[in-house]
């Protein structure tokens, strides 16, 4: 796949993302917010079942062969949605997502630079550090006042 094909489904991501976030506290206001978060993701379970059985799930074979700390990204990816489902009643969708991607990018930086999963090790430059700063100098704008 192409590397701006890549940065298309990125923009498509972002972009659901956000309608997610919106659309999970507002039904959070319905059932609850721990609730929404089970339904969103029971709701994404399903579909995801849906994939991997059209692409015959080979790969689910492996699931007992890898280390069990990368099992883990399921509830950390609940644990997350939970917080922005709940933040979104206090701060809004666009401060909360922008907290959050701001901390989301230092967090990058630091994992490209040690590799600590062992995914993919990258040089950190002054410009992509001057870059997470100019996102924090965002993140202070659009919450402001809120």
């Amino acid at each position: 796949m192409s590397k701006y094909l890549v940065y298309v489904l990125l923009v498509v991501g972002g972009t659901f993302a956000s309608l997610q976030a919106s659309i999970n506290a507002r039904l959070a206001k319905s059932v609850g917010f721990v609730e929404s978060v089970f339904i969103s993701f029971t709701v994404g379970t399903m579909v995801l079942a849906a994939a991997v059985l059209l692409k015959n799930g080979n790969g689910l074979k492996h699931i007992f062969e890898v280390p069990p700390v990368f099992l883990t990204g399921g509830m950390l990816g609940a644990c997350f949605v939970f917080i922005i489902t709940y933040s979104v009643h206090v701060t809004g969708v666009a401060s909360a997502l922008a907290t959050a991607i701001g901390v989301q990018l230092l967090a990058g930086l630091l994992i490209d630079k040690y590799n600590p999963m062992n995914v993919i090790k990258l040089n950190v430059h002054w410009y992509n550090v001057l870059g997470v700063l100019f996102i924090i100098l965002g993140i202070i704008l659009v919450t402001r006042g809120r």
